[in-house]
């Protein structure tokens, strides 16, 4: 209950900054050797407890039908670095960015430069094992990653490491856009 409660401030938080729109977005915990992901076609910002679902570790199960499409993608993250949380926006500087630069992306702000280091581009359909190997890979040494023309994977320890890591990333690619270099 703790766990969904959680989902659901940081599915607002994610919203009310502009990180996601509508029925856009994931978010996940791990907990107890199982995933807690939000379910397909959930709005972030009106999130219940019956739109959290309880999927496993390792290979598919019979309630991957009623979660994210993209929980293949957390799946494989979970299982490739220690993260705690991923939360998956749509952002819409961080999309524009991905598919203007080739990447890996810089950011030119200070904070962002310092907390993020580079943020690796990567490609993959959306919900594909691709995208799931990709996006794995590249959290193995990157607190976040781009899909390009997509959205950000980012990872925490918890919630609200993976909300600042993704709010961060988002601001870094503001401000690269608002100076029009790249």
């Amino acid at each position: 209950m703790q766990n969904q409660k959680e989902i659901a401030k940081f599915g607002r938080k994610v919203v009310a900054s502009d990180l996601a729109y509508a029925h856009f977005g994931n978010i996940s915990v791990l907990f107890d050797g199982k995933i807690l992901i939000t379910s397909t076609g959930s709005m972030l910002d009106e999130i219940t407890d019956d739109q959290v679902i309880e999927v496993t570790l390792s290979a598919p199960c019979p309630e991957d039908a009623l979660a994210s499409c993209e929980t293949v993608v957390h799946r494989a993250i979970y299982e490739k670095t220690p993260s705690g949380a991923v939360i998956h926006t749509h952002s819409p500087y961080a999309v524009a960015t991905s598919i203007l630069e080739e990447g890996p992306f810089e950011p030119m702000d200070g904070e962002g430069a310092r907390f993020l280091g580079t943020v690796p581009i990567i490609e993959g359909e959306m919900g594909s094992l691709d995208l799931a190997k990709n996006a794995s890979q590249a959290l193995k040494e990157h607190r976040a990653c781009i899909v390009r023309g997509h959205g950000v994977f980012a990872i925490g320890a918890s919630l609200e490491e993976a909300y600042i890591v993704a709010c961060m990333v988002e601001h870094s690619a503001m401000i690269r856009r608002l100076v029009n270099v790249g």
